[in-house]
């Protein structure tokens, strides 16, 4: 059994700049109806990967969702999982470099531009709203395939938000999802995590 080391999620760093709050509004509603023994379970095998920062800050690389989802139903802690790396001796410029060339941070707005990665808030619960995130997780699975791929979600938003507006996100979901699932399968998709063909 492996050892897990509790922690205040007010203590961790994200590593992107948005999430969908969706997805977290839609997580927390699941949570509440656990029992305690089923929410440290869920924890246990959702434990947070994380790589140590300039001044032994941890900057946590996937599940901000559950993270955030926690802090609303009022749990506060989180369980750590796999260290990715300790680059605690970098400067901070260096070290987001070093993140963005391992894969490891998502400095992507919801418009698609990219931020400088000092602009990604310091707290889960600064993280503001993507829909395409949203999106992009209603339809995994029958879109394209969940692979092990930091930040995929965000990927296949931020290509699905090059063909569609945000006024069909907001009018009409259903056609939204069947749009994107279409659009999963074009040749312009290869390259992106989890693509199934046409």
């Amino acid at each position: 059994m492996p050892e897990f080391r509790e922690i205040d999620i007010d203590v961790l760093h994200p590593t992107q700049l948005t999430l969908g709050l969706a997805e977290v509004t839609r997580r927390a509603g699941i949570m509440r109806t656990l029992s305690r023994g089923e929410l440290r379970d869920l924890l246990e095998d959702k434990a947070v990967p994380y790589v140590v920062g300039p001044k032994r800050r941890l900057y946590i690389v996937d599940h901000h969702h559950l993270c955030r989802a926690l802090l609303t139903i009022g749990h506060g802690t989180v369980l750590l999982g796999e260290a990715r790396a300790d680059w605690s001796s970098l400067p901070l410029k260096d070290f987001w470099h070093r993140m963005e060339t391992e894969g490891l941070c998502w400095p992507i707005d919801v418009d698609g531009n990219r931020r400088p990665c000092v602009k990604i808030p310091d707290h889960i619960g600064q993280l503001t709203d993507n829909p395409w995130r949203t999106l992009a997780r209603g339809v995994r699975g029958k879109a394209y395939s969940n692979e092990d791929t930091p930040f995929q979600e965000f990927m296949w938003g931020n290509y699905y938000r090059s063909f569609m507006t945000t006024r069909l996100l907001e009018a009409d979901i259903d056609l939204a999802e069947k749009t994107a699932v279409k659009l999963s399968r074009l040749d312009e998709a290869q390259d992106l995590p989890g693509y199934l063909g046409s």
